[in-house]
């Protein structure tokens, strides 16, 4: 049970955007009483962080369960290092006291696009190390692997946009398609597997 409240816990940082977007919607249905700096990157910056928080936790719960039942449970920790750094990075993003990814973007902005795409191959291996075990991830792995190629795409060209000209209005729509549909997707994959996760190991009382 723990195993599949961790997993459930881990993808909550995948969803951030359709979470960001529907505490919006709420924030301006009440901007009558909301004071202006609710709908700023303060308010955005503050959910991420403590979705990465959470999923941070839920990861570390995933690793601590299933040390002893996976044998390449190693394959957990990249995910585990890339949130821990998710959330050290989402603070600073937090007090560097500019417009999120306004010109020019920042070194800790930089780093932060770059974690954030590494989540999606971290999030791969994950499903890689419980292959075979409670059900096959076959699927899992295939989706997050699909997402780490195209974000993989998408970080040369942030980082080659970022280098020439200190912006990155010119990869938006790529990193808008990786944030609204790419990482809901692995967040999917995680509910998915949390769901399922020990339900093949369920045997059927014989019948008299």
């Amino acid at each position: 049970m723990r195993i599949n409240i961790a997993l459930a816990l881990t993808s909550v940082v995948f969803m951030m955007t359709w979470v960001t977007g529907f505490v919006s919607v709420i924030f301006h249905s009440m901007s009558i009483i909301t004071p202006d700096f609710i709908a700023s990157d303060l308010l955005f910056i503050t959910i991420i962080e403590l979705l990465s928080i959470i999923s941070l936790f839920g990861s570390l719960l995933f690793l601590l369960e299933t040390r002893k039942t996976l044998a390449r449970w190693y394959l957990t920790i990249p995910l585990c290092i890339s949130l821990s750094a998710f959330v050290i990075t989402n603070f600073l993003v937090y007090s560097n006291g500019k417009s999120f990814l306004g010109d020019p973007v920042s070194t800790i902005e930089t780093l932060w696009i770059i974690i954030l795409v590494f989540l999606s191959p971290c999030s791969a291996l994950l499903f890689l190390a419980s292959n075979g075990h409670c059900g096959s991830t076959n699927v899992y792995v295939a989706v997050s692997s699909a997402t780490s190629v195209f974000s993989m795409f998408f970080l040369i060209l942030a980082l080659r946009e970022i280098s020439k000209w200190s912006s990155i209005e010119a990869v938006l729509l790529p990193l808008a398609f990786y944030w609204t549909i790419c990482m809901p997707a692995i967040g999917v994959c995680f509910l998915s597997k949390a769901t399922m996760y020990g339900a093949d190991n369920v045997q059927e009382e014989p019948s008299d």
